[in-house]
């Protein structure tokens, strides 16, 4: 690997010969602007590299592999550990690599919102752009909640959100990709490489575009449902109780609910709905029984679009901040459980940034069913991704909110082991976590096999699967 002066010299030489591909060096007036990403503003790279064609990115690619350059892929920023950029390497960011071209619009008529259709997106498409192109035409596809999610990287390491009981997580939509190789080579994903990318995401390539389906989705009803929360050692066991009754007598797949604690300013239980079927009524009369399971106060669910969603969501989070996450996945959101999450958000640091919250694959989802799939991501069996967000607006209450937030995980690690669900979500885990044989399981021969074949001199090892 080269050294940091041989490095900033080769960024010259490559500035001079390519001088219509955008790169910024801290010395540039927009650097600090482009360069923030979610909750690290200390990670300063030593350079940007901002492609704005495939070409681009493959002519890019090559000089940094030819030279030995470490470099990381940036879309939007938001990964909680700050991996899309670090200090000693360069940052290839991809924001300007934003198309989405919609194929094959099914006609209008009454099974016209059963049909699914595919739309070709760049490799730095935002989740709220995407959103908005796609909503022009009446369609949707399973996405995060926040609107400044970079989508491809997202979806690639797996991709849960308000979608995925109906439709699936964000890995199962992709069906093709275009990716530049070590080489600097664009090649169509084959299968085995098509299959490696559903859950090992950039391990052997930059992917520029991914085919993804989309589905006929208008207008919907989403929106934060606020409890009574003076006393979270009643209502949080309580709402999950009657919860857990609800759920056993089924829940319909349009329904979504995510359940999670923020300081507004105390902390507060919410559940974020979304109902995303075009029978509204039923949304409603599904909305009644949420707001049933506690001790309701307010509600914002109103009928709105996707993109509507997606913005009354991102009111309730911080734009920019600093800290990181800690995770852990569970089968089941037991009492045991549903004790020791009241205990620590009751004594959730006061910083207005901190929140908790978690992610639920349901039995109904597509992607449980994992035969009917090709792809590497393992968590299929329903369960729940907990997120302990140890985000903050001060500084100077990081390390009390980091502290917080490792003692919380390491509570719930300590309850019953038959609950744990093994095959943790990538996206959310720290580097020093990740045991690929629960993250990947069967598959992790055909992945190292993969890599060995496609990943040569271990180019992309920034790429947070880390094979």
């Amino acid at each position: 690997m080269a050294g940091k002066e041989s490095i900033l010299n080769q960024i010259h030489i490559f500035e001079s010969q390519h001088a219509a591909i955008p790169c910024l060096t801290p010395s540039s007036p927009t650097f600090d602007q482009v360069r923030a990403i979610y909750a690290h503003p200390e990670i300063a790279p030593l350079a940007i590299i901002r492609p704005q064609s495939i070409e681009d990115v493959s002519t890019t690619l090559s000089s940094l592999s030819a030279n030995r350059i470490p470099f990381t892929v940036r879309s939007g920023g938001h990964d909680m550990h700050g991996r899309s950029m670090r200090n000693d390497a360069v940052a290839l960011d991809m924001r300007l690599l934003n198309s989405v071209r919609i194929h094959s619009i099914p006609e209008e008529g009454k099974e016209a919102e059963k049909t699914s259709s595919t739309a070709m997106v760049g490799g730095g498409i935002l989740t709220g752009d995407l959103i908005s192109a796609l909503q022009e035409q009446g369609f949707v596809t399973p996405v995060p909640s926040l609107p400044a999610v970079g989508y491809v990287g997202w979806a690639m390491y797996g991709g849960y959100g308000a979608y995925s009981a109906r439709f699936g997580l964000g890995v199962d939509q992709i069906a093709g990709a275009r990716v530049v190789d070590a080489r600097g080579v664009v090649v169509e994903a084959d299968h085995e490489l098509l299959t490696g990318i559903r859950g090992a995401g950039g391990a052997f390539g930059v992917v520029v575009e991914l085919t993804v389906r989309i589905y006929r989705v208008d207008r919907i009803l989403a929106g934060m449902i606020m409890f009574k929360s003076d006393n979270l050692s009643s209502v949080i066991p309580e709402y999950n109780r009657r919860y857990r009754a609800l759920a056993a007598s089924g829940l319909p797949p349009p329904l979504s609910v995510q359940q999670g604690v923020l300081n507004a300013p105390t902390p507060t239980f919410t559940v974020l709905f979304v109902w995303s079927s075009p029978g509204l009524d039923e949304g409603y009369k599904w909305l009644a029984k949420i707001k049933s399971l506690g001790p309701f106060i307010a509600s914002t669910v109103q009928e709105t679009t996707p993109r509507g969603c997606l913005e009354e969501a991102e009111r309730h989070f911080a734009k920019s901040t600093q800290g990181s996450m800690w995770t852990i996945s569970l089968r089941s959101i037991t009492d045991e459980v549903a004790n020791v999450i009241a205990h620590y958000t009751t004594n959730m640091p006061s910083d207005p940034h901190i929140l908790f919250d978690m992610h639920q694959l349901r039995v109904c989802s597509p992607c449980a069913r994992p035969k009917e799939l090709k792809s590497v991501f393992s968590a299929r069996e329903p369960h729940f991704a907990v997120e302990i967000n140890t985000i903050v607006e001060d500084g100077r209450k990081l390390g009390d909110a980091l502290a917080w937030g490792r003692d919380f995980r390491d509570a719930l690690r300590k309850t019953s082991a038959e609950n744990i669900f093994p095959a943790q979500y990538l996206s959310f885990m720290r580097e020093e976590e990740v045991d690929h044989s629960k993250i990947f399981g069967d598959h992790l021969s055909f992945l190292r096999g993969l890599k060995e074949r496609l990943g040569p001199g271990n180019v992309f090892k920034a790429a947070i699967s880390y094979l």
